[in-house]
């Protein structure tokens, strides 16, 4: 990689399209990256007279699906250069994870060419390739030789396109939406579809009736009844017990407190001590009461999502939410940290509490890529390759705030 574009002197040329080619590089980036990307491919058509690159912006096909443009963007060029960074894995990357069924059949005939623009988590998918690094002094020099030598000769210097397997330990799978969100109230719990296992879900959990007991679970739960769930009524309410607090204060001079004997006076200015203030914070605690309900009702939906975890986690799959209406299901491999259980005395038995405490935190957490703060001991590598794994989260847990969980978002 060290050598000239031009090996001994002679200058290579850009290998010449195929017929079924249109493009000589399709360049993937997000849009983050949108300014660094143009000044590079700026540079490469400057330098080398007739390179043709695809860009998404320019060249996509208007009103076609992204992922159809995509597709036929890569089918139709003979390399494909991905600009990786944090925002790219984030976004740009999960159009390609998508159908890794339609894309690795695309990539596995084009040599790949990862450009590392930002130090980012790089995709499991893309491990097994050696990638560029921006901050190369010699980095340009390097995209133009691969520019310039023909596939044949690029597949010995880059590594082919290996597909993956689709799924990994911490892949989050799906983001299941409740069916009535649209129209579902802030108060009221949201309600999940049970006719059938998502596509996302059934590489991993073939069996219906699974899916159907552990989503029933959350639609057990009920959403109140009471008026003050709607905010007229509580509005209503608190402006009527703040009017009597405030009448209550005043009661002493309505009734003239000089013209009353001692034992009338204390027993008025006694009951306006106590019923003024009592008064005052109903109203107060009226208007806090949605805030105090939210968070009763995601304690007890925290709960049920431990419970719907026993069912699910034989099949490596944890589910988790972290609002009324929104669930995330993983896929999370939990055999080692269930020995890790085992060891204990009564390790079963802590291995479903564990579930039934600590699963919903977790899959939140691997669904969000996000873990709390931990010390050195907990940053040991574990069993998940990225993250905390499951013993190693249980355990912070327990040393933090004495176990209560940690909201991952």
């Amino acid at each position: 990689m060290e050598s000239g574009p031009g090996e001994g002197g002679v200058a290579l040329a850009i290998p010449p399209l195929r017929p079924s080619e249109k493009f000589h590089l399709f360049v993937s980036y997000s849009s983050v990256d949108a300014t660094w990307t143009h000044g590079l491919i700026s540079r490469l058509e400057a330098d080398l007279a007739g390179l043709k690159v695809c860009l998404h912006e320019r060249d996509f096909t208007p009103g076609r699906n992204v992922l159809e443009n995509m597709a036929e963007c890569i089918q139709q060029s003979q390399k494909v250069l991905l600009v990786l960074s944090q925002d790219f894995v984030q976004s740009r990357w999960c159009l390609l994870e998508a159908d890794l069924s339609l894309f690795g059949s695309c990539l596995e005939r084009k040599p790949v060419i990862p450009v590392l623009l930002r130090p980012c988590q790089v995709p499991l998918h893309l491990s097994h390739l050696t990638y560029l690094e921006a901050a190369d002094s010699h980095f340009y020099r390097k995209v133009v030789q691969l520019l310039l030598m023909p596939n044949h000769c690029l597949a010995r210097s880059l590594p082919a396109w290996r597909p993956a397997a689709s799924l990994y330990s911490g892949k989050s799978l799906l983001t299941l939406n409740c069916v009535n969100r649209d129209s579902l109230p802030s108060w009221k719990v949201g309600t999940f579809s049970t006719l059938g296992v998502p596509d996302p879900l059934k590489e991993v959990l073939e069996d219906p009736e699974v899916y159907k007991r552990a989503v029933g679970i959350l639609n057990g739960v009920r959403s109140p009844r009471s008026c003050l769930r709607y905010l007229g009524c509580r509005v209503t309410l608190a402006v009527f017990l703040f009017l009597v607090a405030l009448a209550l204060l005043s009661l002493p001079l309505i009734m003239g407190l000089l013209e009353n004997t001692p034992a009338q006076r204390f027993f008025l200015i006694a009951a306006n001590i106590f019923f003024c203030p009592l008064f005052f914070v109903l109203g107060v605690n009226t208007l806090c009461w949605f805030r105090r309900f939210s968070k009763k009702m995601m304690q007890e939906l925290v709960l049920r999502v431990g419970e719907a975890n026993l069912l699910l986690a034989p099949h490596s799959l944890l589910m988790g939410c972290d609002t009324m209406n929104k669930l995330h299901f993983v896929y999370v491999l939990l055999g080692d940290c269930r020995r890790v259980f085992l060891e204990a005395a009564e390790g079963e038995a802590l291995f479903r509490e564990a579930l039934l405490r600590f699963s919903c935190s977790y899959a939140c957490c691997v669904a969000h890529a996000y873990f709390p703060a931990c010390d050195e001991a907990h940053r040991a590598r574990g069993h998940l390759e990225l993250g905390l794994c499951f013993c190693q989260f249980v355990s912070l847990q327990l040393q933090t705030r004495q176990g209560r969980e940690v909201n991952p978002v």
